[in-house]
């Protein structure tokens, strides 16, 4: 045991329970958000399930105020509800084919060819004549020239037909294709998804219909009532540094893309971005950020709200049965700023760097208002007074 772990058990700590950054999808499941945030967001979710429309919302905030931990929460615990099988994706690019290359990379190409053969196979003329049925990978060993992979992707491309899967013959095609060569590549690349590259397993002209059968495909993989794309720090994209006239047409082609296809398929975008990011998206197109409908503004932490996230995150940590604010004194955050306390980031970060003070200087409990307002003024200027 470590001098660091010795006190901090002496403070009834098992570890340090405030990481010093906040986001990530590890300490999801002992959390829950504040209660109003939570009652808002569940009431525009089940507005999205209910709608025939456009299935679409955006979060809005300012960095450090939850975007991304709101996103993990209806990842984890909201989606899964309505069945819908959720996607998570950081800054996924500007181009349609970015998105493609992101989604299909994120599930993995076996894993998806060994899923739709294993959909398709069974009810075609090859797998109903044998007497004993095939894996996946013995079936790609069967696949040793040219002639028996082109028999199999005509043999496939039937089979996506009857599934209802895709109708146009060259993305019926392609997909029979995914299958066939994942024995040679089983693992996707880029290029896979650039339509004019000569590998590409994206019918050329024709990326909105193939991510459309992509979609469809995944939701029955998935025995899935809907696919949800949660685009996170979807800021980055719009910021003029980043964002030539071509690519923001892409941009703007790629949301306006995904809606359209909501429409037809059950597919739900959600994603997060700063107010500024929100704003130019706009500029560029307001009848696309119009089809969003009303951004959810993340609100600022009450004081209430501030003290109920470090009890959340105290409770798992604590090596006793202790209550409250343990090892922190109850009045512990009554000298924080408003901008500290209603910050998410930035409270978690100073209550992180309390510990570490407690630590350093052998503190006793309960850790006093005194060292969280030094913690603050480590961390963060003082913002002046109106």
């Amino acid at each position: 045991m470590t001098e660091t772990d010795d006190h901090l058990q002496r403070l009834g700590l098992e570890r340090n329970p405030f990481p010093p950054a906040t986001t990530g999808t590890g300490f999801l499941m002992d959390l829950s958000l504040p209660n109003r945030w939570e009652t808002d967001l569940r009431g525009r979710i089940r507005e999205l399930a209910d709608s025939e429309g456009d299935r679409g919302l955006v979060i809005e905030g300012g960095y450090g105020t939850g975007k991304t931990f709101i996103l993990n929460w209806i990842q984890a615990k909201v989606l899964p509800e309505y069945r819908v099988k959720p996607y998570f994706f950081e800054n996924p690019g500007v181009a349609f084919y970015d998105l493609a290359n992101r989604l299909m990379r994120q599930v993995g190409r076996y894993e998806v060819a060994k899923a739709l053969w294993e959909l398709l196979y069974p009810s075609n003329a090859e797998a109903q004549q044998r007497l004993i049925s095939l894996e996946f990978r013995q079936w790609l060993a069967t696949l040793g020239n040219r002639k028996s992979r082109d028999r199999a992707v005509r043999t496939l491309t039937e089979s996506l037909r009857a599934q209802d899967l895709a109708t146009d013959e060259e993305i019926l095609h392609k997909l029979a294709r995914l299958i066939v060569e994942t024995g040679e590549r089983p693992y996707f690349e880029y290029r896979d998804f650039v339509p004019r590259s000569s590998r590409s397993l994206v019918a050329e002209q024709e990326e909105p219909s193939y991510f459309q059968a992509l979609v469809k495909i995944l939701g029955r993989i998935a025995n899935a009532d809907g696919i949800a794309f949660l685009l996170d720090e979807f800021e980055d994209i719009t910021l003029p540094r980043r964002l030539s006239k071509s690519q923001a047409s892409a941009y703007t082609g790629t949301l306006r893309r995904l809606l359209n296809m909501a429409q037809r398929e059950d597919l739900w975008i959600i994603l997060s971005t700063t107010p500024e990011g929100l704003a130019r998206t706009k500029e560029l197109d307001p009848s696309l950020v119009d089809r969003f409908g009303h951004p959810y503004s993340i609100p600022a932490l009450t004081r209430d709200e501030a003290y109920g996230i470090v009890i959340q995150r105290l409770e798992p940590a604590r090596t006793g049965g202790e209550e409250g604010l343990h090892p922190f004194a109850e009045d512990a955050l009554d000298g924080l700023q408003e901008t500290s306390f209603s910050s998410p980031r930035r409270l978690i970060k100073i209550m992180w760097h309390t510990v570490g003070l407690a630590v350093q200087r052998q503190e006793s409990a309960p850790l006093t208002a005194q060292l969280v307002k030094e913690a603050e003024k480590q961390l963060y200027a003082e913002t002046p007074k109106q």
